[in-house]
């Protein structure tokens, strides 16, 4: 059988991945997996809509008007979102961007396609849960079967730690500290930034009781994954987020008037914040335990709050009259005089 050669774009894209991204970038597992996935709709899409097979792939069938096209599909034929369209874009401008350090024969194609703009949309409204349905959630899986213990102990961990989905599926059992006098878990977020965050006793007896359970189950070593599925191997982002929306679609039914229109497992993170804020944290702490890299992205949550301040105190304001039926206060002679009192003690 005939050896395949690899083409330049399959050469380029091995380095990209293999070396770029984790060695010169220093990237993240979970970055470079964003990529990969975008890199990957890209390819399905070269094959399914161009006919271009990718084993057969070269850098000459790539061009500006091949990723427009792409851009559009996702957003036309995918019901992609102007948000995901954008993130997408990015993934492929880096890779773009290294192809023309790497081969600069090819820089003009690189530019050309790296300067497609990004498109405008509304940035998406931040939304949160009240703590009611938060309890409905967690009040949904079944506490006496042993998935039903985990998923509880995830959800529960989740929430309180206001941590990503990324940060709960890399949990390792040594990342727990469950001492009574000072629970934390040690997360690790993005960009390889580790943060520890205390947990309430409540939160350190249900994670010290599941891990006594787990222990019927699995040897429960300090390097192995905190939550597993039924094969004992590391629960992915994916089943995490299968776990959230399941218990969430139950309370949605249960509890319809608790809940928006959607709702996804990092609004969990949210509304932590929120919850905090409310509860009189500073927002200097609380960008330290949501590990925000910089306070302006923490201060999002206290405009939030003091909106929904505004809008409650404005809801309690008697209706005011029509400005016409004020006096226009210049017409008003006494008032005018005593102000004029004032400017010539002055």
């Amino acid at each position: 059988m005939p050896m395949i050669r690899p083409t330049d774009f399959a050469r380029a894209l091995s380095g990209y991945f293999f070396e770029y991204l984790p060695v010169q970038k220093g990237l993240s597992e979970n970055t470079i997996q964003s990529y990969h996935d975008s890199m990957s709709v890209f390819l399905s899409y070269c094959e399914s809509e161009r006919h271009l097979k990718r084993e057969k792939m070269e850098i000459k069938d790539l061009d500006r008007k091949l990723v427009e096209d792409f851009l559009d599909w996702l957003e036309q034929e995918k019901g992609n979102s102007a948000a995901t369209r954008n993130q997408r874009r990015i993934a492929l401008n880096t890779f773009f961007k290294y192809l023309q350090y790497e081969n600069p024969e090819h820089v003009l194609l690189c530019q050309t396609v790296c300067s497609i703009p990004k498109k405008k949309h509304e940035k998406q409204t931040i939304r949160h849960l009240p703590v009611d349905a938060i309890k409905a959630i967690l009040k949904q899986p079944d506490q006496q079967s042993h998935s039903g213990r985990r998923d509880f102990s995830l959800l529960c961990l989740m929430y309180e730690a206001g941590a990503r989905i990324s940060e709960i599926a890399d949990l390792r059992i040594g990342d727990l500290s469950l001492d009574k006098k000072g629970a934390i878990v040690h997360l690790h977020g993005k960009g390889k930034k580790a943060r520890s965050v205390p947990l309430i006793a409540d939160i350190s007896a249900v994670l010290r009781l599941y891990l006594q359970d787990e222990k019927r189950y699995r040897p429960c070593l300090k390097d192995e994954p905190l939550f597993c599925n039924r094969h004992k191997e590391k629960l992915t982002r994916a089943g995490i987020s299968y776990i959230f929306h399941k218990y969430a679609e139950s309370a949605r039914i249960a509890e319809p008037e608790l809940f928006p229109e959607k709702v996804y497992p990092h609004i969990f993170r949210h509304s932590r914040a929120m919850h905090w804020l409310e509860a009189g944290i500073d927002l200097q702490y609380i960008k330290d335990l949501l590990g925000h890299a910089d306070l302006t992205t923490t201060e999002v949550y206290a405009q939030i709050n003091t909106e929904m301040k505004r809008k409650v105190l404005e809801s309690a304001q008697p209706q005011e009259r029509p400005a016409a039926e004020y006096p226009s206060w210049t017409e008003d002679k006494s008032l005018m005089g005593w102000l004029e009192s004032f400017r010539d003690i002055h």
